[in-house]
């Protein structure tokens, strides 16, 4: 597809444009989870961005462990945002056969 034409390019949009639809189909249903702490904190995120859950291990509620339950939540919910983003990235891949550059931030 790298020595495409612009006319067969342009020619391809419709089929393009049908298979990016589909591709957005998958990534509204795609959940990833997101972990940190060996698993003790997880995060739940759907296709477009959203938190959908966290969950923390018990041991994690003791207000001495504060400091590092924040941060194992920012670690967790960061880690999920990575792999929705490429999990979009994915799909998008596979609809056009290309890898477009910031293309999978369109989606979260």
């Amino acid at each position: 597809m790298e020595n495409m034409s612009f006319a067969e390019m342009f020619k391809n949009l419709g089929g393009m444009k049908s298979k990016m639809e589909e591709a957005k189909k998958k990534i509204e249903r795609i959940t990833v989870t997101g972990e940190a702490g060996a698993g003790m904190v997880s995060a739940r995120m759907d296709g477009s961005g959203k938190l959908l859950s966290v969950n923390v291990d018990e041991r994690l509620l003791d207000p001495k462990e504060k400091d590092l339950m924040e941060e194992l939540v920012t670690g967790a919910v960061n880690d999920a945002q990575a792999r929705m983003k490429e999990a979009v990235a994915h799909e998008i891949r596979s609809a056009t056969g290309m890898d477009i550059p910031g293309l999978g931030g369109m989606f979260g």
